[in-house]
């Protein structure tokens, strides 16, 4: 048999050309393509290690690591042969594992984002407050879950700082509440002892404008007192027919219609509500008369739920609508709605005066997830 003509270099040639390499190759036009591909990878290789945020990739199922990024393997003090093939709950502390298993299978049950925060434990022991993100995708029929992972460290020590020093001004404020309202009542006293004893008509009407602003100073003292107070307490669901019979009953007799049925009505907000709610029917209590009722209903709508109090008698001018939802120090008497609008702002209710010339008419607006009936 005669030997191959074809030299080592000619074979090699060939070679490269038929299994797709060198510049010869005939898949040589998918190149650029392929090279564009190599480049964005490394791109985004590059853009994943910078970022401060742990990212893990997980296999499903197992839960076991594939990937991690330099700031996943710096954090957690593992170097990245060790991390591969690590089970995932591995790095979570011990007490909170059982909380992140369950919280991994739901997100790979649902495939939507899930958060929760946990804490993790780096190959030294040391703890790491984390928020953690995770989302399951499916490439080439295989699930795998993307988990970022933020240390929380530093907001959780100012959140504790913050706590702290908002105890301390809490406490500072009530004893200097408490103090005044000493001081009050002290005056209140003296003042009943000189209507006792007033002889001219000229000294007590002094001694009346004196109690009166007397009970003005109590009023804003009670107001701060119930303002410091306002989101202190997670918002709450509650029974709104019950919450404004209670409010009613801090104040004298009002006729209230129900035009619509909402026994079952909750919505969602600050335990402050009732005190709000006295307010608003103290506003509309001291407007167009006591005996003129209080008219009250609600409808749904699209995406919200409106409740109206309405009553006849003179309305507020256009230009002065927003201006009564104002804290205005300048004004000593009478019931200010400022407060309710903050309560209401809390979990996203807003209120309005909507009313005419010849009507009071306030809205309150909850939105679609601030609401329910329950039967």
């Amino acid at each position: 048999m005669n030997p191959s003509s074809d030299t080592p270099q000619d074979r090699d040639t060939l070679r490269e050309r038929i299994i797709g390499m060198g510049e010869t190759s005939v898949h040589k036009s998918y190149y650029p393509l392929l090279q564009q591909r190599l480049a964005e990878l490394e791109r985004f290789r590059a853009l994943i290690d910078e970022t401060h945020d742990i990212i893990l990739v997980v296999k499903a199922p197992g839960h076991t690591c594939v990937e991690a990024n330099h700031a996943g393997s710096a954090q957690l003090g593992y170097p990245p042969a060790q991390l591969t093939g690590k089970e995932i709950s591995a790095l979570v502390a011990p007490e909170k594992r059982g909380q992140f298993n369950v919280f991994l299978s739901r997100a790979a049950e649902t495939g939507a984002q899930e958060k929760i925060e946990t804490t993790l434990c780096s190959a030294q022991g040391r703890m790491i407050p984390a928020e953690l993100s995770i989302h399951f995708v499916t490439i080439d029929q295989q699930s795998y879950g993307v988990i970022v992972a933020r240390d929380i460290s530093e907001r959780l020590r100012y959140e504790r700082t913050l706590v702290a020093t908002q105890k301390k001004l809490n406490l500072i404020n009530s004893l200097t509440r408490n103090d005044i309202k000493s001081q009050v009542f002290i005056i209140r006293a003296y003042l009943d002892v000189l209507r006792q004893i007033a002889r001219h008509p000229e000294e007590t009407a002094i001694l009346e404008k004196l109690a009166a602003t007397t009970n003005d100073i109590q009023n804003h003292i009670e107001l701060a007192e119930n303002y410091q107070k306002l989101g202190i307490h997670n918002p709450k669901w509650q029974n709104f027919p019950e919450v404004l019979l209670y409010a009613i009953s801090h104040l004298p007799p009002i006729p209230v219609t129900r035009l619509t049925r909402m026994d079952h009505l909750e919505i969602l907000s600050d335990p402050l509500l009732e005190k709000g709610l006295t307010h608003l029917m103290e506003f509309l209590y001291a407007h167009g008369g006591m005996a003129v009722p209080v008219l009250i209903s609600h409808v749904e709508e699209e995406n919200s739920l409106s409740i109206t109090f309405e009553k006849a008698g003179a309305g507020i001018p256009a230009d002065q609508r927003e201006s009564v939802f104002v804290w205005a120090p300048a004004k000593t008497s009478g019931p200010n709605l400022f407060f309710i609008k903050e309560i209401l702002d809390m979990t996203g209710i807003s209120i309005a005066e909507t009313g005419d010339a010849e009507t009071l008419r306030f809205i309150i607006r909850v939105p679609k997830d601030g609401y329910r009936f329950r039967t």
